[in-house]
Formats: structure tokens, C-alpha cells, sequence
């Protein structure tokens, strides 16, 4: 049996080996540069990631989509007066009812007043159409992809049943927490007493570098993490904002502006969303920044020692986007977000764990385990082609 003191009283001090010290509030120590994310703060004040704890090693949460009456077309299909089917996906399919009324928004083109009435849906994707309202002004052209069908209502006999009952059950998505660690920091003890300029305590000081290390880890597995687990082996990553954001995807673009923003934004917004944060890295917002362009209202920070005007937000058709700078998001990619949809799930906050003297050193270990829930994906986009910068002033 080991003597532990004198006192009778046994303390952290004298069990040193396996004692954890939280240090998770060191990330509020450690620059927003290096952390937009984490630590970064929004506009409103608060933090740009919330978090929330989990008991879990695989955490999940549940994504519900409304039965909005329109669709994409998803093929061309038969066009003109004489039209007799239209084709959405066979996702799509369960959005419309034998009965219901619809007519075609066509991309680039004049509106019409033709209506037309489903009168069979084997919900493969095919739509039977019969006629309505107006079928000789029915687009003369085949509907692409870019055309919605959109429903206007149903036309059913006065005293019919209802139709077959829909409903569109809750998809269920999950993420794995990810270890950030372990990170080893050891020292001698005469490595410990030497004095260093600007130095006090060199032990302090390499525990911190690991810490902002371990941070600005987390902030790119947040952005382009994968999840995956490796079969038995109890290995796991977590799935960052690339992993999940899949429904709107700009990989055409190749200039960070407000034309591609709010047409990914009109995605976006078609979904049921309204993304508040434009995250990139600055080098691809010269073209936002741009001082000669007047055509948008933007919040800025004057700067007058670079000569130029940083914007902190742009004003556009969908509201207000807080534009976040972050160094580790690659000068390819720009997320478009909905703060309150993404949250950081922490089964581990950062510790620091003593472990067993070896001779005259010193060494602990220091680690945390988290992962990143992003809900309503359809709501947010990503730019992924992102290859012209300029740094003009």
C-alpha cells in the first residue's frame, strides 16, 4: 500500500497519474483567426458553432421534409398541345395526387396559362396528364431539368372521397464523434527551469501550442471530415460541412459573387431555407470586396492602413450573409450555411490527463472527443470550383 501523505487527507497532488484537468475553456484563450468556427463570434453576438453534449460514440438526429407541391422536371419528356406525361424523379412522385392541377415554370421563358390534370401516378416518376385549362398554350418546348412542375391546386368532383393519404416519414442521419488526440507534451525537469525571453513557464507554453494545434484540427474536420469507422478496429472520423452539404453544389463557378451566391441562395431558398453564413477563405472575396461595385448594400470595417474596406456582411434578395473568414477553408471551396442547423456534439471537452513519471520529466496527455451535427443539408450549398482570386484594392 503506497503512502499518499501525512495528513490523512489524499490529494490531486499526491495522485497525480490519471487526474484530468478540463481545458476546455482555453478555447476562448485562442484567437478567432485561428478558429473561426469554434471560437469564432457571429453578428448577433453569440458563437458562430453551439454545441451540446452526447453520450455517444455514433449520435443521431432526425431531418423532416414537408410535401411541397413542386418538383424538378427530371427529363425531357413529351412537350407541346398534346402533351400526355411529364417526368420528376421518383422521389418527387409522391408530391403530387391523381387529380392535381399542374402547369410547368419554365427557365427563360414567358410564363403560360395552360393548366393540366394528372389523371395517373404510379409513383415511378411518371406523371399521366389529361387535359384542363388552356392545353394549346402548353409549352411548345420539352421540359429540362431547370423547369419546375408546379401544383396549383386539385380539381376533384364535388362529394369524391380524398385522395390516397401521404406523408413523408423523418429521415434519420447520424455522425460519429471523432478523438482530437491523444497529443503528448513531456519535459525534464532542468528543461523546466531554464529560463527562456518572453518565457515564464516552457511547459505552459508547449501545452498551449498543442492545444491551439488540437483546435484548428477540429475546425478542419469540421469542414472537410468524412465519416467513416473503421470494422472493428474502434476507429472513427467525424463528417464535416463537405461530408454532408450534397443537395446544392456549385462546381462551375469559379469567382466568389453576389450573382453566384444568390443563385445558390435561390436553392437554397426553394428547399425552405435562408443560409445566414458565407464561410471561405478571404483570398476569395476580392470580388465582394470591391469598393467600386455600388450594386449591393454591405456592413463594412474601414481600414484605412491597407487601403481597403474588409465587408463583414452583404445585404441581398434573401436577407443578410455574414461572410466568415476562415485560413483553413481552401481557396477552392466557400460554404453557404444556416448557423442554427449546425452544432458541435461533445462526448470528451478538451482535457488534460497527467500521466506516469518516467525518471525527471514531466508528461500528460491532452485530448477530446466531439462531433458535428449538421441538420436540414437541402437548406445550405457549397462552391467547389472556386479558381480566380484577385487582391486588388
Amino acid at each position: 500500500m503506497a503512502v499518499v501523505g501525512f495528513s490523512g487527507k489524499v490529494t490531486s497532488y499526491d495522485l497525480a497519474v490519471g487526474v484530468k484537468i478540463s481545458m476546455d475553456e482555453l478555447i476562448y484563450m485562442i484567437s478567432p483567426i485561428d478558429s473561426p468556427l469554434i471560437n469564432g463570434i457571429g453578428t448577433d453576438g453569440r458563437q458562430l458553432l453551439g454545441s451540446s453534449g452526447v453520450d455517444q460514440t455514433e449520435f443521431k438526429w432526425m431531418d423532416e421534409e414537408l410535401l411541397l407541391p413542386r418538383a424538378p422536371a427530371a427529363g425531357t419528356g413529351a412537350a407541346g398541345a398534346g402533351v400526355t406525361t411529364v417526368i420528376v424523379s421518383t422521389a418527387d412522385s409522391y408530391r403530387f395526387q391523381v387529380g392535381d392541377l399542374i402547369t410547368i415554370g419554365e427557365e427563360g421563358v414567358a410564363m403560360h396559362n395552360s393548366v393540366k390534370i394528372i389523371t395517373a401516378n404510379t409513383n415511378n416518376g411518371t406523371l399521366t396528364l389529361g387535359n384542363w385549362v388552356n392545353d394549346a398554350a402548353w409549352p411548345a418546348s420539352a421540359a429540362a431539368q431547370e423547369d419546375t412542375i408546379i401544383c396549383v391546386g386539385s380539381a376533384l368532383a364535388e362529394g369524391s372521397a380524398p385522395g390516397d393519404a401521404r406523408s413523408a416519414d423523418r429521415t434519420i442521419r447520424s455522425n460519429y464523434t471523432q478523438i482530437f488526440g491523444p497529443t503528448k507534451v513531456e519535459m525534464s525537469r532542468t528543461e523546466q527551469q531554464i529560463t527562456r525571453y518572453g518565457v515564464s513557464d516552457e511547459f505552459a507554453k508547449q501545452l498551449y501550442g498543442r492545444s491551439v494545434e488540437n483546435v484548428i484540427t477540429r475546425e478542419q474536420a469540421y469542414l472537410y471530415g468524412q465519416k467513416h469507422e473503421a470494422s472493428g478496429e474502434k476507429r472513427r472520423s467525424t463528417g464535416g460541412l463537405s461530408y454532408w452539404i450534397s443537395s446544392n453544389s456549385d462546381t462551375t463557378t469559379n469567382t466568389l459573387s453576389i450573382a453566384g451566391l444568390e443563385a445558390l441562395m435561390q436553392k437554397c431558398y426553394n428547399n425552405g431555407g435562408v443560409p445566414d453564413l458565407l464561410i471561405a477563405n478571404p483570398a476569395s472575396f476580392a470580388t465582394l470586396n470591391a469598393v467600386s461595385d455600388t450594386s449591393r448594400v454591405r456592413t463594412v470595417i474601414d481600414d484605412p492602413r491597407r487601403g481597403r474596406v474588409p465587408v463583414t456582411s452583404v445585404f441581398h434578395e434573401f436577407g443578410e450573409t455574414q461572410m466568415v473568414r476562415n485560413r483553413w477553408c481552401h481557396t477552392e471551396t466557400a460554404f453557404v450555411v444556416q448557423k442554427e442547423n449546425i452544432q458541435r456534439r461533445i462526448i470528451q471537452p478538451l482535457i488534460v490527463e497527467a500521466l506516469a513519471k518516467t525518471g525527471d520529466s514531466d508528461s500528460v496527455m491532452l485530448l477530446c472527443e466531439e462531433g458535428l451535427q449538421v441538420k436540414g443539408e437541402s437548406h445550405m450549398a457549397k462552391f467547389t470550383g472556386l479558381t480566380t482570386y484577385t487582391d486588388t484594392p
